[in-house]
């Protein structure tokens, strides 16, 4: 797997350093610099793929040194992604317009700076596999944008060819639907965290605990699902299991709003043609979602249903 490299360039450099840290726990290969001059050198070295770019630099300004990646043949190719307390209209226009791939404003969720880094590295290996726009077009109508997820009718038509799949070479398929259940503030002066924010995470937690080759989406508001290729029903509680219980243990902030979240879920398995398609197989595990819903306070939230028993 590609481990992508990322200069952080940002004069702050504690925040420099919160970034840099939470960018090696994902997976990239992270380092920091502190000028607007130390990131055009790092850069000119070629082997960058991405760059969070500060705004504000005792020397040369982030736009400048944005403007300059992308005059130069040698890194013009490089993501840039601005983060800056700047966030008027036009700051935000300026960087689009300098060829910037997003525009992020502090103060900052770190787990929706990650969600934003991996669609944009996405965006990256798809424009360096396929070059033509009209691909990027099509991913980007299969992705929700919030989460980096995949949307519902990435969803469904994938579920569809699971559950043929399933059937035609007798195998196990499951799928899980998590929703969001009860949202409770810590401190009820500060409220909750934001929704946004909420959704970013928990996206972040279902990728923890996934394979490469899940299907995991938003399908729809607080509704997550994800479709397990290769999977029998005890395997698939299992996995809806860690995920209920390391939300329930995880506090969410943003962060200043500590949040506490319960998810409640609906899992179903099958095999050898049982179920009878995906709109089917979608529908009955949001029938199990809809009973977990209403378990006493006191219970997991889970029910599971093997469709091949039936």
């Amino acid at each position: 797997m590609q481990q992508y490299r990322v200069c952080v360039a940002d004069d702050n450099e504690d925040g420099a350093s919160v970034l840099c840290e939470g960018l090696t726990m994902n997976g990239y290969s992270a380092f920091t610099v502190h000028t607007g001059a130390e990131a055009l050198e790092a850069c000119s070295k070629g082997d960058i793929d991405l760059v969070l770019l500060d705004v504000n630099f005792p020397d040369i300004s982030g736009y400048e040194v944005c403007k300059r990646l992308k005059e130069s043949p040698v890194t013009s190719e490089i993501t840039v992604i601005f983060v800056s307390v700047r966030g008027s209209e036009e700051d935000i226009l300026t960087g689009y317009q300098l060829g910037a791939a997003d525009y992020i404003t502090k103060p900052y969720n770190l787990p929706m700076v990650m969600v934003r880094v991996d669609a944009a590295m996405r965006a990256k290996k798809l424009r360096e596999r396929m070059p033509n726009d009209n691909d990027i077009i099509v991913d980007s109508a299969y992705t929700d944008h919030l989460t980096g997820l995949r949307n519902s009718r990435y969803l469904l038509e994938r579920l569809q060819e699971e559950v043929e799949e399933a059937h035609r070479y007798d195998y196990p398929v499951s799928c899980v639907v998590f929703d969001v259940d009860d949202i409770h503030a810590i401190d009820p002066d500060l409220g909750p965290v934001s929704m946004d924010d909420l959704l970013a995470e928990l996206g972040m937690a279902l990728r923890n605990y996934s394979r490469t080759y899940d299907v995991l989406a938003r399908y729809d508001g607080t509704v997550f699902a994800a479709v397990l290729p290769h999977t029998p029903l005890e395997q698939a509680v299992s996995y809806a299991t860690k995920i209920l219980r390391e939300v329930d243990g995880t506090t969410f902030s943003d962060p200043s709003f500590p949040t506490e979240v319960k998810l409640s879920v609906g899992i179903v398995s099958c095999r050898n043609g049982s179920a009878r398609g995906a709109d089917f197989v979608l529908g009955e595990a949001m029938r199990g979602l809809l009973k977990a819903k209403s378990a006493p306070p006191n219970q997991e939230r889970l029910v599971a249903l093997n469709l091949s028993e039936n």
